[in-house]
């Protein structure tokens, strides 16, 4: 992998980096991958850093509307890319964010989802990346070619310039000498430099994960879901190992002496077909053990499971979920300000990566719009919707029948109940309602 000093000295820029940032990424990258340094064939992953992720991921998006109101062209292209965003949402979780890089092709716009450990933070502004370097490269024979593309947004005189150059050398770990992009087919068409004018915002970006950076507090970059869980999630794996091992050494056993079976040719007694696993012999005249003796213990899986749902709490309590949902639901809380507590403190972590994750889209978009008048595609602009429901605060089942007795006793309008239910204004609610209206009539 390139090192940020070589993109440094290649473009002549000076590349935001920080050592500590970049163990912790490779770190997460581990964890997420189920491949943290600890585990080995005795201690398995027990995949939760992946399973945290990607139910944070659910949580963001669940009873969530995205749609685009606005030109054809731009909607259905911003249509393509909603299916995608369940991944995308969990690799930022994960990762602590990743950066979203849109590009037309053939009529089409795509999308690049860019991972910490694949991009280069020149610049930013606030909480917004507003100059990175996305390096890619392929191999060809004997070389490895480097494209790095250089992304600069000039807020001032509103101008944007990507700077594409092309380096070749005889591995991955470096960037060798510049060269040109005839030599490489895929990049042969590739321009070395683009400025576009009349550019407002960066044509990129950043999704980030909304909590404090407490591995470097000046970086703008975004920080794990899990990293405040690193050391939990070791010692949940741990304590599996330890459960694991409690059945397996609690195995039931018969302790026989050899000569209690026959003898195969090899002078080795015959044990029963099916059942070797449960039989361990020993020479009598080398132990006073009896001839026959079961080996029973008595596991101790109560006391073992205790303790691992009692790490899940923690790593619920540190990650900002619920109780309950990596836990056994039936050993935590009881009273119903209990439940809204917890409840709440994943509610909030939910609302808040919905802020950010809508705050993308809408810089998204503005790409969109701005490729789609770049290249004639489309003159008109876009504008983003997004309706986030409450599901992990409430019970979306119980509010239904609460709202509903509130219609029948009369103190809620059916125009309104239908609304809420469908996500629409009053006066659409009301096309909902039947002419012959039996639903609400009292007896």
């Amino acid at each position: 992998m390139i090192s940020a000093d070589m993109v440094s000295t290649a473009l002549g820029i000076q590349v935001i980096k920080n050592s500590q940032m970049e163990l912790s990424v490779q770190k997460w990258r581990d964890l997420y991958k189920n491949t943290a340094s600890w585990n080995n064939s005795r201690i398995i992953s027990l995949c939760l850093a992946s399973a945290i992720a990607r139910e944070f991921s659910r949580l963001v998006l669940a009873e969530t509307e995205i749609t685009v109101d606005g030109d054809g062209y731009v909607s259905e292209q911003f249509k393509k890319l909603i299916p995608k965003l369940s991944v995308m949402i969990e690799q930022a979780c994960a990762m602590g964010g990743v950066i979203v890089k849109p590009y037309l092709s053939n009529g089409r716009i795509y999308v690049d989802t860019v991972l910490p450990e694949s991009f280069f933070a020149v610049d930013f502004s606030g909480d917004t990346i507003t100059a990175a370097v996305f390096p890619e490269q392929l191999i060809i024979g004997k070389y490895c070619y480097t494209r790095l593309e250089y992304h600069q947004f000039d807020p001032e005189n509103r101008l944007y310039t990507v700077e594409n150059k092309c380096c070749r050398s005889s591995d991955r770990t470096s960037l060798g000498a510049l060269c040109a992009f005839s030599e490489v087919p895929q990049w042969n068409s590739m321009k070395e430099l683009t400025i576009l004018e009349n550019v407002e915002k960066p044509l990129f970006s950043y999704f980030k994960m909304p909590f404090a950076n407490t591995v470097d507090p000046e970086s703008p970059l975004g920080i794990s879901v899990y990293e405040n869980a690193e050391d939990l999630i070791h010692q949940a794996d741990a304590q599996w190992e330890r459960i694991i091992w409690e059945f397996e050494s609690g195995e039931r056993a018969i302790d026989a002496t050899e000569d209690i079976f026959r003898y195969n040719p090899n002078g080795k007694p015959i044990l029963p077909k099916g059942r070797e696993r449960m039989f361990r012999t020993y020479d009598i005249q080398l132990n006073e053990k009896p001839f026959i003796e079961t080996f029973s213990p008595e596991i101790r899986d109560v006391s073992l499971f205790n303790g691992l749902n009692r790490i899940f709490q923690r790593i619920e309590f540190n990650c900002g979920l619920a109780y309950g949902t990596l836990s056994d639901p039936q050993t935590v809380e009881k009273t119903a300000e209990e439940v809204r507590t917890s409840r709440q403190r994943s509610y909030t972590q939910v609302a808040a990566i919905q802020r950010n994750l809508e705050f993308m889209l809408e810089n998204l978009l503005y790409s969109y719009n701005y490729y789609a008048r770049y290249f004639g595609l489309s003159q008109s602009e876009s504008k983003l919707i997004c309706t986030w429901g409450d599901s992990v605060l409430e019970d979306t089942d119980k509010e239904f029948q609460r709202r509903l007795q509130m219609v029948s006793a009369g103190i809620l309008t059916k125009e309104k109940f239908i609304a809420w239910y469908f996500h629409c204004d009053e006066k659409q609610a009301g096309n909902y309602i039947p002419q012959s209206d039996t639903l609400f009539r009292g007896p």
